[in-house]
């Protein structure tokens, strides 16, 4: 495309998602996210290998977090006041000038815990001003006066990272069995590199920055007390997503991000390319359900929210059963001894892949609604707070889990959380019919 792309491409009648910008920005995401997933499977396989242990696997990934928690409402601040291109290249760029030094310390002294939970913070720091502001620049490309192409643009950006997540998850056990961990940190350097080039074609203006009477920006302070003010009082019901959000993250990231490697590696005791070949498997149905997502993204409001609720629920409840069943009953079934672990992974797979899907409507629905109702010189700072609440739910969900696995039994852990999310569900109804009477 040859156009030049305005800030706010609601007045152009070009369609605003093929255009070279928007083209740009995706594929620099997508393949920024490949090497970043590549990086944190192979992180995620040496930790598991090296301690066995849930407790330190979920420790490492929950201090990662916490720099992103604190950091982000600053970084919606910067993205608020610099052209949201050059922060999206400069961090990029910077992420994998990190991941190279630390490929050429790891040769020369070795991996270590202590180590690999340092480089996993500092990439943690850089990614907080990163979330917002690419939030913050979808918004300002499409425009916000179409609904409905906001909803698919978002579309377009959850699908582009679901294929970027699968190859990573399928090719990263085979790459670490055989190539060590090496090999992968070259593949994120390289990935980083890349994404860092191909943003700096994109055309996007300084975003409009809001300022005193005598022209003068409020300080980063005032900028997030802005922020919160906008939450709580002109938009409480955004709020209360944020709050939701961060409850089902406590959840999901917990069963996602601790539960599922560790059954598979430790409990069931498969090695690396067994869960490899898993976990590319729930990334095969997380492009799966982007893509469905895709197709009915102008019929997902809020309104639909509860029923992906319950499809969450009917997701994990099929999972703590099959772990419930007493030991050895799938040998007798079947007469063929040793198939007990293969049926359990192969159901726990399964209905994994199911909870991913419901995972795309859920980001679809809600991600949208929160853009909608906010005004382009607040972008930034709401979406990056929007990050914060979400993810301040996660390291304690990720620690609790590993706390959880390493004490009780994998049925316990996973009917605990259906009847979490069955909670959520009834929660979630009233709020639904408040954002569908505004959208009304």
């Amino acid at each position: 495309m040859n156009q030049i792309i305005p800030s706010k491409l609601g007045d152009t009648k070009r369609n605003p998602l093929r255009s070279r910008d928007f083209v740009l920005l995706v594929a620099g995401q997508g393949i920024s996210l490949f090497g970043n997933m590549m990086l944190r499977f192979a992180m995620s396989m040496w930790v598991l290998d090296a301690t066995g242990s849930a407790t330190v696997f979920a420790t490492i990934l929950a201090i990662s977090i916490v720099p992103t928690i604190v950091l982000s409402p600053f970084g919606g601040v910067l993205a608020d006041r610099m052209n949201r291109r050059t922060i999206m290249v400069a961090l990029d760029a910077a992420s994998g000038t990190l991941v190279l030094i630390c490929a050429l310390v790891f040769v020369g002294l070795g991996f270590n815990i202590a180590a690999i939970a340092m480089m996993q913070v500092l990439l943690a720091v850089l990614g907080a001003f990163e979330t917002p502001t690419v939030q913050a620049a979808l918004p300002q490309l499409i425009g916000r006066s179409d609904a409905e192409t906001l909803r698919k643009g978002m579309a377009v950006i959850n699908q582009v990272q679901q294929l970027s997540s699968l190859l990573p998850s399928f090719l990263g056990g085979v790459l670490y069995a055989m190539c060590g961990i090496h090999l992968m940190m070259g593949i994120t350097v390289t990935c980083f590199a890349l994404a860092a080039v191909l943003e700096c074609f994109i055309r996007l203006d300084a975003p409009e920055r809001a300022t005193d009477a005598e022209g003068n920006l409020p300080t980063p302070i005032e900028d997030l007390k802005a922020g919160l003010r906008f939450l709580t009082h002109e938009r409480p019901q955004v709020f209360q997503l944020l709050l939701f959000a961060a409850a089902l993250n406590f959840i999901i990231i917990g069963f996602s991000g601790v539960g599922f490697p560790y059954t598979i590696r430790t409990v069931l005791g498969f090695n690396a390319t067994v869960y490899g070949v898993a976990d590319g498997l729930v990334g095969v149905f997380g492009v799966i359900g982007a893509f469905a997502a895709g197709l009915f993204s102008a019929k997902l409001t809020m309104r639909r929210f509860p029923l992906t609720m319950w499809a969450f629920v009917l997701m994990m409840v099929p999972q703590g059963l099959v772990f419930l069943l007493p030991s050895g009953v799938f040998d007798s079934w079947s007469g063929v001894k040793s198939w007990e672990p293969w049926c359990k992974l192969v159901i726990l797979v399964a209905f994994t892949c199911g909870t991913i899907v419901a995972s795309s409507f859920a980001n679809l629905i809600a991600i949208p609604t929160i853009q909608l109702s906010t005004p382009e010189a607040m972008t930034g700072k709401v979406m990056s707070m929007v990050a914060a609440l979400s993810m301040c739910a996660q390291p304690l969900g990720q620690l609790l889990y590993g706390w959880a696995y390493d004490r009780f039994s994998v049925a316990a852990v996973l009917l605990a959380s259906a009847a979490g999310l069955a909670v959520l569900g009834v929660l979630i109804v009233p709020l639904s019919k408040r954002f569908d009477a505004l959208e009304r």
